[in-house]
């Protein structure tokens, strides 16, 4: 343990690396402010009012708003209607009029306020009443497959979809809030890369600097400096790995909702934002941010011992930087090739999938593993750890024993 204390600290306490993580944290924290100003219509620098007698999309919407969230009833979602419908016949019947500053507006224009209701009041609000309906559907024809495979002898497939049937039983969005953030959020994957250029940095170095300064060679005569050394390293190297990536997901969560200036939408299911529709997870938006997090650390660790195995067997700290830079990114570029494919073993046997893992944990994929359906998140995250296990095993016994254990234990036996 005091081997791992030396070694974790000699890896963070580079003044390179922490003066990189301040610089990408705050590189994070500017990308996701272009994010809001670049795709959201309630950013304050894309709404403007067209006077100061009618309100902006973003003043319209969070002052509509505390009326309408919550549980939906059929009054909640009248409020919305009576404001919709006389827009809708308007623009049905072509006589909504493109002049600015119109009496009885809330933003000054039909238009302008057809358009605010409609992407964020009526299309959310008629996914969420629709969800159920389209759930339940699932469900039946599940339940129509479990009693047809079973009948003809398919004990797989009967499984199968017993499992389906299980993951969308129940399944029913009841409330309204505002998604936008949350649905930003999930889909970022900005961090990810300064994330891995960080980890990149910091761990390729690991071994490779005490070939650098030719300490090998004394490491392996101490009693300590062997495979026990090489173990302080590993973890060393496993946890500042996970640190980072946790880190980093951290600051995505704080970074949005301070962004954004809220924290709605955190409770509500997964499967709530539209692209996760499908999800094979059942828990809240907020559970499935942490679940995302330890996932994508899962992977940046399995990504950061196969840079540490090559970094493993050279003596200057470049070609592995390189190598393992090129290496990351094509597991990367594969993964986004993939990702929306049907071949879900590219997906599951590339641990760069973890690292974008709204592709697995978003769709209710699965495999079938020795005759039992298997999800494929779960798949992907036990290959993760099984590639990551046998990368540290490599590098372990890998590393030279300590010559002075040798000639001890040679002593002992000549002595007998």
């Amino acid at each position: 343990m005091r081997l791992f204390g030396f070694e974790l600290k000699k890896l963070i306490g580079k003044r390179g690396i922490f003066i990189a993580l301040i610089l990408f944290s705050m590189i994070n924290l500017l990308k996701i402010h272009s994010v809001y100003q670049s795709y959201s219509y309630l950013a304050p620098e894309n709404t403007v009012s067209a006077s100061s007698e009618f309100m902006d999309w973003h003043t319209a919407y969070w002052t509509l708003y505390p009326d309408v969230k919550g549980t939906m009833t059929n009054e909640s979602i009248e409020r919305i209607l009576a404001l919709y419908r006389p827009l809708e016949e308007k623009l049905a019947d072509l006589t909504a009029s493109t002049e600015m500053n119109q009496p009885g507006t809330i933003t000054g224009n039909d238009y302008s306020d057809a358009n605010l209701l409609s992407k964020y009041y009526m299309k959310p609000m008629e996914y969420f009443y629709t969800y159920r309906q389209n759930a339940e559907a699932v469900i039946e024809r599940a339940r129509e497959n479990v009693l047809f495979y079973r009948e003809h002898g398919n004990e797989y497939e009967a499984r199968k979809n017993a499992l389906i049937h299980n993951i969308y039983a129940g399944r029913v969005i009841s409330n309204f809030e505002y998604t936008e953030m949350v649905n930003y959020l999930v889909h970022y994957d900005f961090s990810t890369v300064l994330t891995l250029l960080l980890v990149l940095y910091g761990i390729v170095g690991v071994f490779v600097r005490e070939r650098e300064t030719q300490m090998t060679g004394l490491l392996i005569t101490s009693p300590k400096g062997g495979r026990e050394t090489a173990l302080a390293k590993l973890l060393a190297a496993s946890v500042f790995a996970v640190c980072v990536s946790l880190w980093f997901s951290l600051s995505d969560v704080l970074g949005f909702a301070l962004t954004f200036g809220t924290w709605e939408g955190l409770g509500m299911p997964v499967y709530a934002i539209t692209n996760l529709s499908t999800s094979a997870v059942n828990m809240t938006l907020l559970q499935y941010i942490f679940l995302s997090a330890f996932t994508k650390a899962l992977g940046i660790w399995v990504l950061g011992m196969m840079i540490l195995l090559v970094s493993r067997f050279w003596d200057n700290a470049l070609v592995p930087f390189i190598a393992g830079g090129i290496g990351a990114g094509g597991l990367a570029v594969l993964s986004s090739i993939f990702a929306y494919s049907g071949n879900i073993i590219a997906k599951i046997l590339n641990p760069a999938t973890l690292l974008t893992n709204r592709v697995l944990f978003g769709k209710t994929e699965i495999i079938n593993m020795f005759g039992f359906p298997v999800l494929s998140y779960a798949a992907a995250i036990g290959v993760g750890l099984l590639i990551g296990g046998i990368l540290v095993a490599v590098i372990h016994f890998s590393t030279m024993r300590n010559r002075a254990l040798r000639k001890g234990r040679a002593l002992c036996l000549l002595l007998k």
